[in-house]
């Protein structure tokens, strides 16, 4: 078992809500509560943690080699560990250790809404990305003369889209959701 999988057990929840605040986890995101003493070697590290992250949002922003938002933290005794966000979401909501396969519902790998999270195969999980033979979407992202992104959506029933983003990630999550969209989906 992975330190990341001995990390997010129920049986990590106290500690876990001693570190994280969970009042906006309906929007998909948490935050840094003031750590306990105990948790850390030393006051010093202690007071230097708190200073620094007390308040501010868990986890990195997405990059495009890993569109997830990742997050680390220390525990006292499996040391230094790395998890993904939306799986620890998943354990303070279902109070349950995450499934193997977590699903961004909207195609959004970052959009980690509890609603937006649901247990599938892996299979499930394939079908639901915007390059499955199971997306009806046609659309593109192109990187302009300016450095920029285009999203062109084009659906049937209407003149195609155009967006721009300043980031490839943002074009692809617009295009992914655009064509969950399409597929006739209901947003949450």
């Amino acid at each position: 078992m992975t330190k990341t999988q001995q990390l997010l057990q129920s049986g990590n929840l106290a500690f876990l809500h001693d570190c994280f605040d969970t009042s906006h986890i309906e929007q998909g995101y948490l935050t840094w509560k003031e750590r306990p003493r105990h948790h850390f070697q030393s006051e010093g590290r202690w007071n230097a943690w708190n200073d620094q992250h007390a308040g501010r949002k868990v986890g990195k922003n997405p990059c495009p080699k890993m569109p997830h938002i990742i997050a680390g933290i220390t525990h006292p005794e499996l040391g230094r560990v790395r998890f993904l966000v939306h799986r620890l979401i998943w354990l303070l909501v279902h109070h349950e250790e995450p499934p193997r396969v977590i699903d961004h519902i909207n195609r959004i790998p970052f959009d980690n809404r509890p609603s937006n999270l649901r247990s599938v195969s892996h299979a499930e999980n394939m079908a639901n990305r915007l390059v499955s033979k199971d997306s009806r979407n046609s659309g593109s992202v192109t990187k302009t003369e300016k450095g920029d992104f285009l999203v062109t959506f084009e659906d049937p029933s209407s003149p195609p889209w155009k967006l721009r983003f300043p980031e490839r990630l943002l074009a692809t999550s617009a295009l992914n959701y655009l064509s969950w969209l399409h597929d006739g989906r209901e947003v949450s």
